[in-house]
């Protein structure tokens, strides 16, 4: 983790028409966050793209939101051991919410508490030397995938993170296409179902995501108590109740996946998360795409894995500050 070259190279890409060059000549350091329901990821990272160090801890929950100084915390302690490289410059974090682009408000964040009344990045940088951008968690997945991983020679790209709950980004031209409000993605709100207008008055999540998330795998096998990780194992070994249980997922997971490819036509749709990461559901559900579309869409599992989130905020960063920083060269000449 110490030096990713191909964070540099990915910046290049996700940036053709600005010169990242000049971010060479200036001192700094940004750091991206993945904040999600069970821990909390940091990286810190060179204004060369070289990732100078990490830190995970697990979340903190409460009714005042303690993340929210967490967060800072751990963003200064990795500061506090790498001076000698400079003022920190910006900070991305990611967070399981919709984040509007108008008001930087985060809402649909049904498994963690933040608050909605007040713009997340403000309150954070209250506690930090420099700006700070609040991202979908989803998007930043999506935009690493694009510009390090399995999207970066394709014009568009949509990642579907299945797990906890779902959601998604998506990418197109090197930009991320988050929508008015910030709800582009929201996936898990697809009102798919024989009634939905009836059983959206006993949704749990979203209609779509409570056909496919954690909960909803857990109680088609067994009693209902048995982890995901484990029924994905005991299918491995032969559990036909278990693969049977895969397989429903799948086809659930098909209808609103093959959505997404007739609403945006990406070039590429990558799988992520808990779930959609395991290479038997994902070509489980490429298998049941096939009856539902006249024609083949592009199916993969991410690239990447469990640090998208937090390698997005990070590239995310450099490219704000590569634009910035070609902006200021056009206004000098």
């Amino acid at each position: 983790m110490s030096n990713i070259s191909t964070i540099a190279s990915g910046l290049r890409q996700a940036n053709r028409n600005h010169r990242a060059d000049g971010a060479n000549a200036v001192p700094g350091v940004v750091v991206g966050v993945d904040l999600g329901g069970t821990k909390v990821l940091a990286g810190l990272a060179d204004l060369q793209g070289r990732i100078l160090a990490t830190a995970e801890e697990p979340t903190e929950h409460g009714a005042e939101a303690p993340v929210l100084k967490q967060i800072p915390r751990m963003v200064l302690s990795l500061l506090e051991r790498h001076r000698d490289r400079g003022p920190l410059r910006k900070v991305v974090v990611g967070v399981p919410s919709a984040v509007s682009p108008l008001t930087g408000l985060a809402s649909l964040s049904p498994h963690l508490a933040v608050p909605a009344d007040r713009p997340l990045a403000s309150l954070l940088a209250q506690s930090l030397p420099c700006p700070v951008v609040v991202e979908n968690d989803v998007n930043l997945a999506a935009f690493a995938e694009a510009t390090l991983g399995k999207g970066r020679d394709r014009d568009s790209l949509a990642f579907i993170a299945f797990g906890t709950g779902v959601g998604m980004g998506l990418v197109v031209g090197g930009t991320l296409f988050r929508g008015h409000h910030g709800r582009a993605g929201e996936l898990g709100l697809l009102p798919l179902g024989a009634d939905p207008h009836q059983t959206a008055r006993k949704v749990r999540a979203g209609l779509f995501e409570d056909q496919v998330d954690s909960p909803a795998v857990r109680s088609l096998y067994g009693d209902g108590t048995v982890p995901v990780s484990e029924i994905f194992a005991r299918a491995a070994r032969g559990d036909g109740e278990a693969a049977d249980v895969i397989d429903t997922l799948a086809k659930s997971a098909s209808v609103g996946i093959a959505s997404v490819q007739v609403l945006f036509d990406p070039a590429l749709i990558v799988l992520g998360g808990g779930i959609g990461s395991r290479r038997e559901f994902v070509e489980a559900v490429a298998r049941h795409m096939d009856a539902l579309l006249p024609f083949a869409a592009q199916i993969e599992a991410t690239g990447i894995g469990p640090q998208a989130g937090m390698l997005g905020a990070l590239m995310l960063s450099l490219s704000d500050l590569a634009i910035i920083e070609s902006t200021a060269q056009e206004v000098a000449r």
